[in-house]
């Protein structure tokens, strides 16, 4: 068949291993073999393995997956071969006060934490999570000042007047407590208009980190008629601009509402949370709707806003 040659397997099997090498995607593990089952006395080494191979089957770029597995072979260094049911907090202070500069303590956090969430919450290896007590370096929150139930209903009436893509963008915001990010990916497919009375919006994330923000939510029949109006394509996005001009068009529709005060994407959905634990939804309930996971730091922020919520107190006078 014209002097063809034809590889020997070997050879095969070589150039394909160097194909699959030249792809840059990683191997699950460096290792041959394949460790133990997953148990609360394997070797955090062991365990490392596991979540390397979750975290590829997830989908994670390789950077973030090299990230990962590289922050545990430092608490690996430390805690040696300690089975997972043995780490403490005491060992994962340790392993944070290791890093010298706060961005690195930062990520090392980070990475613990998944690696612990896969552990406890994926694996259900562990009962308990040492590093639940663990905060990123303190920022303190900022209070909540949202909106009067008048400045609301005069901002939606300015953005109503000038005109539909203005009137959406303060009704995601202010009613739905969409955040920037979100406002900015979303696209008319993401938005079901079967029951025009009750629109329902799909808001999800292409990356696995934030998978748990995704959510739906229901509008009302005015979201569903501003969107007619715009007339978008299905994969057309409804802000096809630059985060700043998000915020540039808030500004502009605040002052057409004679509004005195500052007021960003994030107050108008700070706004919405607070309105939403006036109606009686509860921690986890404001977790769920604003798409935030159910760590330390976020659960401040909505008992923030259901402090808010709470009814006036009233105030005794001791004069008569």
């Amino acid at each position: 068949m014209g002097g063809a040659v034809v590889p020997a397997a070997a050879d095969v099997q070589a150039i394909q291993l160097a194909l699959f090498e030249q792809e840059g995607r990683p191997r699950p593990s460096p290792t041959l073999t394949t460790p133990d089952a997953l148990t609360a006395d394997s070797t955090l080494d062991q365990a490392r393995w596991w979540y390397r191979l979750e975290l590829e089957t997830r989908g994670h770029p390789p950077n973030t997956v090299s990230a990962y597995t590289n922050d545990l072979a430092v608490l690996h260094a430390q805690v040696g071969t300690k089975p997972l049911r043995s780490i403490t907090a005491k060992d994962i202070g340790a392993y944070l006060e290791g890093a010298k500069q706060r961005s690195t303590r930062k990520r090392r956090l980070t990475s613990v934490r998944e690696f612990f969430s896969f552990v406890v919450k994926t694996k259900h290896v562990l009962a308990r999570d040492p590093t639940e007590a663990f905060y990123p370096e303190r920022i303190n929150l900022k209070t909540p000042v949202p909106l009067f139930t008048t400045e609301r209903a005069e901002l939606l009436a300015a953005a109503e007047a000038d005109g539909p893509r203005s009137f959406v963008l303060v009704y995601l915001l202010l009613e739905l407590g969409f955040n920037r990010t979100e406002v900015l990916n979303l696209r008319r497919q993401h938005i079901d208009l079967s029951v025009p009375d009750a629109p329902v919006i799909y808001i999800s994330y292409d990356d696995p980190r934030w998978r748990h923000k995704e959510r739906r939510l229901l509008a009302d029949a005015r979201l569903s008629a501003a969107l007619e109006k715009l007339e978008l394509g299905d994969d057309e996005r409804i802000f096809a601009v630059l985060p700043q001009a998000i915020n540039a068009m808030l500004h502009r529709l605040v002052r057409a509402a004679g509004l005195k005060r500052s007021v960003t994407p994030q107050s108008l959905r700070d706004t919405f949370g607070v309105e939403q634990a006036r109606m009686g939804k509860d921690e986890d309930a404001l977790l769920g709707v604003l798409g935030l996971a159910t760590d330390p730091r976020n659960r401040d922020s909505v008992r923030r806003y259901i402090r808010l919520a709470n009814p006036p107190q009233e105030v005794l006078s001791g004069s008569n």
